[in-house]
């Protein structure tokens, strides 16, 4: 099974480790995860703060990515 890894701004800004401890484990589990290389932020900071243009701007441009992803999972 190949899966797509959406890697959130609060791992990768603070705390990395979970990030690599969640693919060590997926992997262990025979699974091949990849990271999208063109993956963005989702929105979710700036819907929490009220900003919903940019949460939908944001989006947008995420849902392509995830899309392209699932296309190519087996």
């Amino acid at each position: 099974m190949r899966v797509g890894f959406f890697v959130t701004c609060l791992v990768d800004l603070m705390r990395p480790s979970v990030g690599f401890a969640a693919i060590r484990l997926l992997e262990a589990a025979g699974v091949d995860v990849f990271v999208p290389p063109t993956q963005t932020c989702c929105g979710q900071p700036a819907y929490n703060s009220g900003d919903r243009e940019d949460t939908k701007r944001l989006a947008a441009k995420l849902r392509p990515t995830s899309s392209r992803s699932s296309s190519s999972t087996s």
